[in-house]
């Protein structure tokens, strides 16, 4: 696997974290759960650190919109792009601002991209609060 991905992946991943960004801001986290992740049926999986993992749309919504609720936007800053074939992999961070004012809440995450029938989309995620290291 190269070490970097080539620059056509990244760009797609720097659009669909775009879209990401924007429907967080609208509070629109069924939107961003469908533009974001693979389709339901082949079962995205998310992991936020804390408890199970979330498999689905539905839970993934779910969480999603508990972050929506408390927060007003969201950055994704990439670090690290690297990919194979109908894979890619994307370590970076992702920074939350808070609703009604606050510092900005750092996180961290790992994406597994997959290239999917109409673009590619985010097959399984974890991430955690605090800086990436």
């Amino acid at each position: 696997m190269s070490n970097t991905a080539p620059d056509a992946i990244k760009a797609v991943i720097k659009e669909r974290s775009d879209l990401f960004e924007r429907n967080f801001a609208a509070g629109d986290a069924a939107g961003l759960v469908r533009d974001y992740y693979v389709p339901d049926d082949l079962e995205p999986v998310v992991s936020a650190g804390e408890g199970p993992a979330l498999v689905g749309h539905a839970a993934i919504t779910a969480l999603f919109e508990g972050f929506t609720g408390a927060f007003e936007k969201a950055r994704q800053v990439p670090r690290f792009i690297r990919a194979d074939g109908d894979f890619a992999y994307e370590i970076s961070n992702s920074y939350l601002t808070p609703k009604g004012g606050g510092d900005e809440v750092e996180y961290r995450y790992v994406a597994t991209w997959r290239r999917c029938a109409d673009t590619w989309r985010v097959d399984s995620d974890f991430f955690a609060p605090g800086p990436l290291v």
